[in-house]
């Protein structure tokens, strides 16, 4: 895998991470950045309480995503040019520019911090930066093929019902009674 659009794996380029000091938090404004980003199983627990937890379908497979915003304007706890839940950011949040993508790392090359001059090296002798590395990247395709696992179990249109769309994506609220402690995650995040 070489680039999914404007992220490229981090092996084949010499990039460097500049900081978030002097950004106007693109990346945080659903108008230049993301609204949603995907979720695997360990995600639900760091997020359910200060984000919602969302489903999308496409093309019949289900996908679950934590909304980072209203897909229009920024992130409600980006306040004064920065993040208020700093240490209670999402993982995407926590990881952005760089993205896990199965056996790859990409780096968003949008992200105004990246560069080829100067900053902190992205990769380092073909390997991610320490600095760059969290424990969601611990065995990322296990994590990736459990996840699958359970969207596989809870696959059926008729357990689900649109409750709006961001950006364009229509997103859906799991209806089905559960004791599944994903779908109660999800099911107490929309409450917030």
């Amino acid at each position: 895998m070489d680039n999914i659009g404007s992220f490229v794996n981090i092996q084949k380029h010499s990039l460097y991470f500049n900081g978030c000091g002097g950004c106007d938090g693109n990346c945080c404004n659903g108008a230049k950045g993301f609204a949603i980003a995907p979720l695997i199983l360990e995600d639900f627990k760091e997020v359910y309480k200060n984000f919602k937890i969302v489903f999308g379908l496409n093309e019949n497979q289900v996908g679950a995503y934590v909304v980072l915003n209203d897909g229009k304007s920024h992130c409600k706890y980006y306040k004064d040019s920065r993040c208020s839940i700093y240490e209670q950011r999402t993982p995407a949040c926590k990881l952005y520019p760089i993205s896990p993508y199965f056996e790859s790392i990409l780096v968003d090359t949008e992200c105004p911090s990246i560069n080829r001059e100067f900053g902190e090296p992205i990769c380092i002798g073909k390997q991610l930066n320490q600095k760059f590395y969290t424990d969601r990247l611990n065995n990322f395709n296990e994590k990736l093929l459990k996840t699958y696992e359970f969207y596989n179990s809870i696959n059926d249109a008729n357990y689900f019902e649109q409750i709006g769309d961001i950006s364009g994506l229509p997103i859906f609220k799991y209806t089905k009674k559960s004791s599944n402690p994903y779908i109660q995650m999800h099911l107490e995040s929309l409450k917030n």
